[in-house]
């Protein structure tokens, strides 16, 4: 019975953590509350095309815990979550016409900043935002990579 728990736990210690599941939310802006449910009060606000890490879920599964890339962590509804990919841009950053430094900026953002993925191009990352207001135009161009936080689906 000792050799048994032995080689259980060895299993267990030498099996990959828990993969990590990503998603992004999908409303214009989304609730993120202290706990599982809308009479719950609100910690912060996530954006559309914000990336997270999903923890849990309720009993229910009709709420997923989240973290963000900064670490934060709140309650969403899991309706408001998608599987398609998102990014936030880890810095103030400068959103230019193509890849590469020498491309004009067309935009500049802010640090936590979502996008939506749109394709990849060497060390370059193709993104567009959402804007809440559509008659600030879209922000479309390209981001180094390592200025960026997310998931893209393949």
């Amino acid at each position: 019975m000792k050799k048994l728990a032995v080689a259980v736990l060895l299993i267990g210690l030498c099996m990959p953590a828990f993969a990590q599941k990503y998603a992004s939310i999908n409303a214009t802006k989304a609730n993120i509350r202290k706990c599982a449910g809308t009479k719950c009060a609100v910690k912060w606000y996530a954006w559309k095309y914000t990336p997270v890490v999903m923890l849990q879920t309720n009993a229910d599964k009709d709420w997923v815990e989240i973290k963000d890339f900064e670490g934060f962590t709140g309650w969403v509804s899991a309706s408001l979550l998608s599987p398609n990919g998102g990014m936030s841009a880890k810095i103030d950053l400068n959103v230019r016409k193509g890849p590469g430094t020498s491309n004009e900026v067309v935009c500049t953002v802010e640090k936590g900043y979502p996008f939506k993925y749109i394709s990849k191009k060497g060390s370059w990352i193709e993104v567009e935002d959402d804007p809440a207001n559509p008659k600030q135009g879209k922000c479309h161009g390209w981001v180094y990579n390592q200025n960026l936080w997310g998931f893209f689906k393949q």
